[in-house]
């Protein structure tokens, strides 16, 4: 399959910025052990275009020797010159088609590169009868299997049913050499990598003391319809004078940038790394901080991160690729959670197999208002070369296994960093597909693409929430949509909003979505509710009103929980009535701290009912820690017959039965809220 680390080569340094050159001499005039010596440098710094050079005259001078077609074909299909690796394969095949039975593998995927699927399938069939048993073939056997599924996917497209319009984007944005690592600002701006130059960035004469160029990030705005270049980006980054920027990110808050810095190590191999800026309070960007070495190593190569949301406060979780040990195939995305409030990275994971494949996945992008993970995989059926994915959850908890984010997003070549626009309905992403600027040959070069969805289907949910006891609307109430993660029992917070003076609010949904929504109001009790846009194939407006209760600063009494004689054992009613009522209005209300008051007639000693009525509150208590609720947010309190509600005796010194049940009572009040911007545990989930 194509060298993957080629194209991340190429996102990360420019064409040949580290091209490897024989110092003056001619590459005629070099011996064969020379031209073998730097071939082999060329590989270990991914220097597919010098590669080419070197084996063009080995070719030349060894017409006959079969490996030299071979090798020169790898580094033409790692430079996606798909043209001249499929001549070159041919030849290496046909010249020895059993010791070069992998040709028809990689020639079948260019033939899904030219959208010719029938012809690639024919090449996998034939590929895998003749690579039976031999080195590699479980592992072949499951690109195999992805390769025909996505043949098989492709076939059953229309091109007529395709529901978006792509655009190069022009006016100065896409040069000659790539641009790369979009990141969304607004629905009018984005930032962007690049090395702006006219023409392809091959060598650099540092004898005379030029500089190496280096890219930068830009800025391109929206304006009359049309996407402009602005210039540099104002971002601490492009600061950096002895760093060569490569993917790069922001955190949510806007307080923290994480990068990509690249170099050869002591045997030109190219190792990228990890940094973080970080904003202080006073607006100064720090130095540079390489991300720890649990993470970084000069051993692997660490790049392209980006930053999701939690679903536990106080913490980002930076996704990253790499291809360290442990992985599940070649180069996988991983992710680490940094803690913000203790300035901590956690130790990195792997994402998993609903993520990760045999293949190479890269250049993940989160979309905090789905909770999708999108990024880029040669491991999953695909249209051809790499093709965006997605995954709903967090960090190795998702919903299901990848799924192919289509022909609309998709062509037959590589596409790669999708990002969603805020309104939902544009999108950016990099590709080489028809279009993009060529200058070394078709689909060398990667440029930025606007992807706009014809008739998307729009989903808006609406409603106003109203005070339950003045019955008018009621401002300020934040209205959170969550999605839920049944398979794992995790939730996600996708998107909030604050109700208007009219107590009015709207929000836009995702398609095929299960939503919990929560309605919340300090001094108010919380209220939940559901919706989905699952199988709603029209736009669709949602409307759910509500009504918000306020939190009484009194007792409220619990009815139904009664207890035999002498007892604090519940029954099976107290049971059904605290799931009913105290424990969902628990679960609802998450952040709330209730004590449990239990109280008495006065029959007996006062001591005698202070400890009964205690220990019946405690097993409230225990009974709702049992059903998962914190014991941090529920306080039993016994008050014996302290605080009778009614009168336990009649005017005439008679009993009064009636007074006495009302007396014997449960009850709650809320006597707190817990503060949970910062708080969390320590667990390594």
């Amino acid at each position: 399959m194509i060298d993957i680390r080629s194209i991340i080569t190429t996102l990360l340094l420019t064409f040949g910025l580290f091209q490897l050159v024989a110092q003056e001499t001619e590459i005629v005039d070099l011996k064969n052990s020379q031209l073998k010596q730097y071939y082999k440098s060329a590989v270990r710094a991914n220097d597919y275009y010098t590669q080419i050079d070197y084996l063009k005259e080995l070719v030349i001078r060894d017409e006959g020797k079969l490996k030299y077609h071979f090798q020169i074909a790898r580094a033409y299909d790692q430079s996606r010159d798909f043209q001249s690796a499929l001549t070159e394969y041919s030849k290496a095949y046909y010249g020895d088609q059993d010791k070069y039975a992998v040709c028809l593998f990689h020639m079948a995927r260019i033939m899904k590169t030219r959208e010719q699927y029938k012809f690639a399938k024919l090449y996998l069939d034939k590929f895998e009868k003749e690579n039976k048993g031999k080195n590699d073939g479980d592992r072949y056997k499951k690109l195999v299997k992805s390769e025909l599924a996505g043949i098989e996917m492709a076939l059953k497209e229309d091109e007529n049913d395709i529901e978006t319009v792509e655009t190069h984007l022009e006016n100065e944005i896409n040069h000659a050499n790539i641009e790369f690592s979009p990141f969304i600002i607004d629905s009018t701006n984005f930032w962007f990598v690049a090395l702006i130059s006219d023409s392809v960035v091959f060598k650099v004469d540092n004898e005379n003391g030029g500089e190496i160029p280096k890219r930068k990030v830009y800025h391109a705005t929206k304006s009359a319809g049309e996407w402009k270049l602005q210039g540099e980006a104002d971002i601490a980054i492009n600061a950096l004078n002895d760093k060569n920027i490569g993917s790069f990110t922001q955190s949510e808050d806007g307080n923290r940038i994480y990068f990509t810095s690249c170099k050869p190590n002591w045997k030109n191999q190219i190792r990228c790394q990890l940094f973080m800026l970080k904003k202080d309070a006073t607006g100064a960007w720090s130095e540079p901080l390489e991300l720890h070495n649990e993470i970084n190593s000069n051993k692997f190569t660490n790049t392209h991160p980006t930053v999701g949301k939690s679903a536990k406060p106080d913490r980002e979780i930076i996704y990253f690729v790499s291809d360290r040990s442990g992985g599940k195939g070649g180069l996988d995305i991983w992710y680490t959670r940094y803690r913000i409030s203790k300035e901590r990275f956690d130790k990195p994971r792997n994402c998993g197999t609903k993520v990760n494949t045999m293949g190479e996945e890269m250049t993940p992008s989160f979309d905090n208002k789905s909770y999708k993970l999108y990024f880029s995989s040669t491991g999953w059926p695909s249209y051809g070369g790499l093709d965006v994915q997605y995954v709903t959850g967090e960090r190795s908890r998702w919903n299901d296994k990848a799924q192919n984010a289509g022909i609309e997003v998709n062509s037959p070549v590589d596409d790669m960093y999708y990002q969603l626009f805020p309104n939902r309905k544009d999108a950016l992403i990099v590709s080489n597909r028809d279009g993009s600027i060529s200058l070394k040959h078709p689909h060398c070069c990667d440029d930025l693409f606007l992807l706009e969805w014809k008739n998307m289907i729009r989903h808006e949910l609406t409603g106003t929430i109203n005070n339950e006891e003045t019955n008018k609307p009621e401002p300020g109430v934040e209205v959170r949509l969550i999605i839920r993660n049944d398979e794992e029992n995790t939730e996600y917070l996708a998107d909030k909003v604050i109700t208007d003076q009219n107590g009015n609010y709207k929000i836009i949904l995702e398609e095929n979505t299960d939503y919990q929504l929560i309605y919340h109001k300090e001094k108010f009790f919380n209220k939940a509710d559901s919706t989905t846009t699952v199988n709603i194939k029209e736009p669709y407006e949602i409307k759910k009103d509500q009504t918000l209760k306020s939190i009484p600063d009194v007792e409220i009494v619990i009815p139904n929980i009664l207890y035999a004689f002498d007892d604090a054992s519940l029954s099976g009613i107290a049971m059904q009535t605290i799931d009913t009522s105290i424990y969902l209005l628990l679960l609802e209300n998450p952040t709330l701290i209730i004590e449990i008051g239990s109280h008495t007639d006065n029959k007996g000693s006062d001591s005698y009912n202070l400890t009964l009525s205690q220990r019946r509150a405690e097993s409230v208590i225990n009974y709702l820690q049992k059903k998962g609720i914190d014991k941090k947010r529920i306080l039993a309190k016994g008050y014996g017959e302290s605080k009778p509600i009614a009168a336990n005796m009649q005017t005439d010194g008679t009993d009064n039965p009636t007074g006495r049940a009302k007396n014997r009572r449960t009850s709650f009040r809320v006597i707190g809220e817990l503060d949970i911007s910062v708080t969390y545990d320590d667990d390594d989930d």
